[in-house]
């Protein structure tokens, strides 16, 4: 493997979308992606975030930046809800539901669990949305989505999460914005990604 810190390549892990840089073989129309999957996260180390600590009002932050409008904003993303990926190596070993409890919360709870050490990264894909009022993320509300769109929304998300080796096809999720992780201590990007 090859680490670096540049995002481009023939298979970057992190992907640039919302008109910036896109991997996108899309086949069905980018508009109507949007509509399910609002916001994601791949391959951030747990260990620059700040987790904060049982109990209640001691939530911890999972800060990142986003780019809207051509604008770069922070955001803590603690209060997603979606599915998240848990990785060793970068490989995905574990996949979870964070509906009735965010996504930081399950992160943090699987430090502590019977996938204690067992992860070193974690992915997440958030219906949420941002809002840029008050610059924070919203529990999504009802949408009317079509069979096509959710099929390919869950394919490329199932390629996404398990980069199969004999597809052709490298997904992305066309008008998702990406959040990219910031480090707790130094309040700045992380921008270390890895290509095969």
């Amino acid at each position: 493997m090859l680490w670096s810190t540049n995002r481009a390549g023939p298979r970057s892990y992190i992907l640039k979308l919302r008109g910036r840089l896109s991997h996108s073989h899309w086949a069905h129309g980018s508009d109507v992606m949007s509509s399910l999957v609002k916001l994601y996260g791949e391959f951030w180390n747990p260990d620059i975030v700040d987790w904060g600590s049982q109990g209640a009002g001691n939530k911890g932050t999972l800060p990142g930046t986003l780019i809207i409008d051509g604008t770069k904003k922070e955001v803590d993303c603690w209060d997603a809800r979606g599915i998240y990926i848990l990785h060793e190596n970068f490989r995905a070993t574990y996949v979870g539901k964070a509906f009735s409890t965010p996504i930081g919360k399950r992160l943090r709870d699987h430090l502590t669990d019977r996938l204690a050490g067992r992860w070193d990264m974690f992915s997440w894909y958030s219906t949420s949305n941002y809002r840029r009022t008050k610059n924070d993320l919203s529990v999504a509300g009802q949408r009317n989505l079509n069979p096509e769109t959710i099929i390919s929304t869950l394919e490329a998300l199932a390629i996404l999460i398990a980069d199969p080796p004999l597809n052709r096809k490298r997904e992305s999720l066309p008008n998702a914005v990406e959040v990219n992780r910031l480090n707790r201590r130094t309040r700045k990007p992380s921008g270390i990604t890895c290509r095969r």
